[in-house]
């Protein structure tokens, strides 16, 4: 059976990002440049600082405390996710912690800098505006979202996600250059989950792995195999 009416997923942001980012993409004058490794923090819940991101290359999780002290996977960005504006304006603390993933370069800005800009470049904060207010309606259904997803239609959609970034087609065949601990990372499972899934996709015939790489010689077949619920 098709899945229908999902709820807005951990990617819901980044989707909303790369479709409004374009005038931050461009302005490469504004802000500096950050050069990140895999595991190192950006920001951490509760903290206050006035700096928010572009991410131009790499993947970034964000995730949020629970009560018992464990982390959970509140969202994704990929290249061309805006993150971190919100407290940066409003100068509150962050209500996230953000991580790279995977080595990444992000353009940072101060509030204060990129404002006076918005006269001569209006697009900007047309963004920022746009920007803000899907995230602040999108956020209950997100959560919803990530949390009731399985562990096999967490992995797919990554899996076709980051396969169809330009970078990762240079081949026919699309590639995912991510070990088992990334994807882990990236869709809130062990790395025992995640290679059990891959293992049984890959018996399947949908994907095929290799030391830090899975690759996905039919696309569609995947993303039918993930719609087909039981």
């Amino acid at each position: 059976m098709k899945r229908t009416n999902s709820p807005p997923s951990a990617y819901a942001s980044w989707d909303a990002s790369q479709t409004l980012s374009a005038p931050w993409t461009d302005a490469t004058h504004l802000g500096s440049f950050v050069t990140l490794e895999a595991g190192d923090t950006i920001a951490r819940e509760g903290e206050r600082h006035d700096y928010f991101y572009l991410l131009r290359s790499g993947f970034v999780h964000s995730t949020i405390q629970r009560s018992n002290g464990s982390e959970f996977l509140l969202e994704i960005f990929g290249p061309g996710a805006i993150f971190g504006e919100g407290p940066a304006f409003a100068d509150s603390p962050r209500p996230t912690t953000t991580r790279a993933v995977a080595p990444a370069i992000l353009s940072r800005y101060r509030p204060a800098d990129v404002a006076q800009q918005f006269s001569e470049l209006p697009e900007l904060a047309t963004s920022l505006i746009q920007l803000l207010g899907f995230k602040n309606h999108m956020i209950v259904a997100k959560l919803a979202g990530v949390a009731s997803a399985a562990p096999k239609e967490r992995v797919i959609d990554l899996l076709l996600r980051v396969a169809r970034l330009p970078s990762a087609q240079a081949s026919k065949q699309l590639t995912v250059d991510l070990t088992h601990e990334q994807i882990g990372a990236m869709t809130a499972l062990s790395r025992v989950t995640v290679t059990r899934t891959l293992n049984a996709l890959a018996g399947h015939g949908l994907i095929e792995t290799r030391a830090r790489q899975v690759s996905i010689p039919n696309a569609p077949a995947l993303r039918r195999f993930r719609d087909a619920s039981p």
